[in-house]
């Protein structure tokens, strides 16, 4: 797993990375599909609600007292997924890609004040998803620039 200022090169280059493709998406390719459920937009606003749970689940850990948040099962991810799909739908896609980089921002100042003891409790705990949110938006990024054709 990357030190900590190696992740805040990772957000960096993904948060830059998401601004540039954001300048190249218009109402249409927003709506373009992506995969099977979701269009760009909805993939966007996806980004923006899993980064902005991170910032809550710190918020949780600390005023809990915990080092590192509890874990979240895969089976919760996936129907948390399947539940804002419907909500997705319903927000203007105008608003996708401002929500996504604001949440980046917010997670990534988050990440960038935890000590150097709860980022290596995170690597112990093999969390890399709770300090390097890079590696999600890398995903997604992929999957909508692929989409598109880029």
């Amino acid at each position: 797993m990357p030190r900590h200022d190696e992740q805040e090169g990772a957000h960096r280059a993904s948060r830059e990375r998401l601004i540039k493709l954001g300048a190249r998406l218009d109402g249409d390719i927003l709506r373009r599909p992506l995969g099977e459920h979701w269009t760009v937009a909805m993939g966007l606003l996806h980004l923006a609600f899993w980064d902005r749970f991170v910032v809550e689940r710190w918020r949780h850990a600390a005023v809990n007292g915990l080092t590192i948040p509890p874990p979240i099962e895969d089976y919760a991810e996936d129907r948390v997924n399947d539940t804002l799909t419907q909500l997705f739908k319903r927000v203007p896609v105008a608003e996708a890609l401002p929500e996504a980089l604001e949440a980046a921002q917010a997670v990534e100042d988050v990440i960038a004040q935890l000590s150097s003891e709860v980022v290596e409790a995170v690597q112990r705990a093999g969390a890399p998803r709770l300090l390097d949110r890079s590696i999600h938006r890398a995903e997604h990024l992929d999957e909508i620039e692929a989409a598109v054709g880029w």
